[in-house]
Formats: C-alpha cells, sequence, structure tokens
C-alpha cells in the first residue's frame, strides 16, 4: 500500500461521502466495478489515470482536486477559521446543497439573533 494511494483513496471517499453517494453508486456512475472502488478508497490498488478521471467525472471534481491534500490538511488543523473548515465542507457539493446549508445558517442565525 502506498502512501499517495492511500491519500487519493481518502480523497475520493471525502468526495463520495459529500456527494451523498455509496460506493456501488459512485462505481456505477464512474462505469466501474465496486469492489475495485472500494480497493481504490482503502488505497490497497493504484488507479489507473482513465479510473481517476472517471470517478473525477463521476464526482463532479477535478482531478486536481483528487490530488489536493491541503483541504485535509486544512480541516485538521487549529489554525483554520470556522468559515475555512465550513468552506472545506462545502467543497465539491452541488450548488443546491451550498445553497441550502447558506440558508439553514441564515435562518439559525435569525432564530439566534431574536432571543
Amino acid at each position: 500500500m502506498s502512501k499517495i494511494a492511500q491519500l487519493v483513496g481518502n480523497r475520493i471517499r471525502f468526495f463520495r461521502k459529500g456527494s451523498g453517494l455509496s460506493q456501488e453508486q459512485l462505481a456505477f456512475k464512474a462505469g466501474l466495478n465496486p469492489s475495485y472502488l472500494g480497493q481504490v478508497e482503502r488505497g490497497e490498488k493504484s488507479p489507473t489515470i482513465d479510473s481517476l478521471e472517471k470517478i473525477a467525472t463521476a464526482l463532479d471534481v477535478t482531478l486536481e482536486d483528487l490530488f489536493s491534500f491541503e483541504y485535509e490538511r486544512s480541516l485538521k488543523s487549529s489554525d483554520s477559521t470556522f468559515i475555512d473548515k465550513i468552506a472545506i465542507q462545502l467543497h465539491g457539493r452541488s450548488q443546491m446543497e451550498q445553497e441550502a446549508v447558506y440558508n439553514f445558517i441564515k435562518q439559525l442565525l435569525l432564530f439566534r439573533d431574536k432571543k
């Protein structure tokens, strides 16, 4: 198991869960075997560039996103502001999901301010 395979697998899992997809759903969208995708996420298999492109397309992210490990480091960093952490969580989400989170926060703050 190589370190890069584990890091890429973690990024794929991060985006997959952020999109609300199961491994099977993502595998279907990407045209890959679900067992293979699980091995990739666990870092047991090193995916080909073609497989990575299919996964990125199915997740609606770029190949660069799959290799951008700064997000995970930023998420764990105590120096990150909460706004940064929220932005990291929203990265890769659809416009509709981002808007829903924004509206929820807005309503929560309005409720809090009325007290």
